[in-house]
């Protein structure tokens, strides 16, 4: 039995007939697809490319990927021509390879797409975002940036207003490069703001003038509380 095990175990080794073949196409579909992303210049993590593919083809599955029509160059397509199931397992696949340092720099660069949007955020405000947001909420988040869509419209109201309830800082250098805020002033104002107030920002209802009276209201008593005058904020 010991000379039949060793006599299968060659075997297996000088004949491709045990699974060479099927490990090295998926080895080329991998090198393949991993150099097809990072030749795209806005691909934001290309040294962590040839772990994302991997993980692509190990969940799933090179006979399921051919049969997607899934080749080497596929790496080139717009994200949104992907199949569902692809895009579900690439973006699993940079959840499981990227570290929070890097989708923190994701974040800093998406925070900076538009000037006119105010300047973008500190690293260490991005830097807790990532390591605040849930997988899921991270799905979400990598899905919509991946489909071109905006900060805003990737995110919404509900997003942002997470963000700013469990990173609050975020509010404190906000209303100190925003507003003019001293330290004190703006860990005050930060401190101050009700749930229904951080919505409000979350949302921009109050600079669209859509929040109704009563907001405003409450946005005053705490800017008089910490001691802000308003005519420094027109």
């Amino acid at each position: 039995m010991k000379n039949l095990l060793l006599a299968l175990l060659t075997l297996c080794v000088i004949v491709p007939a045990c699974g060479g073949d099927d490990s090295s196409e998926e080895q080329a579909l991998v090198d393949g697809l991993a150099a097809s992303i990072s030749s795209d210049p806005d691909f934001p993590f290309p040294d962590d490319a040839a772990c994302i593919t991997k993980s692509v083809v190990d969940e799933v599955g090179l006979n399921r990927l051919v049969e997607l029509g899934i080749t080497e160059d596929s790496g080139n397509d717009p994200f949104d021509n992907l199949p569902a199931e692809v895009q579900a397992e690439f973006i699993n696949g940079i959840l499981d390879c990227v570290d929070k340092s890097g989708l923190a720099t994701l974040i800093v660069e998406l925070s900076n797409e538009d000037p006119e949007d105010g300047p973008p955020l500190r690293i260490e405000d991005a830097e807790c975002i990532a390591e605040g947001l849930s997988r899921e909420q991270w799905s979400n988040f990598l899905g919509g940036a991946f489909s071109g869509d905006e900060l805003a419209e990737v995110a919404g109201a509900e997003f942002f207003t997470a963000i700013l309830t469990e990173c609050p800082q975020i509010l404190v250098n906000q209303f100190k490069e925003d507003l003019g805020l001293d330290d004190a002033q703006a860990e005050c104002l930060a401190g101050a703001l009700t749930d229904t107030l951080i919505d409000a920002f979350a949302s921009g209802a109050l600079e669209n003038d859509d929040a109704p009276p009563e907001i405003f209201e409450e946005l005053i008593v705490a800017l008089v509380g910490c001691d802000i005058d308003l005519s420094q904020l027109e």
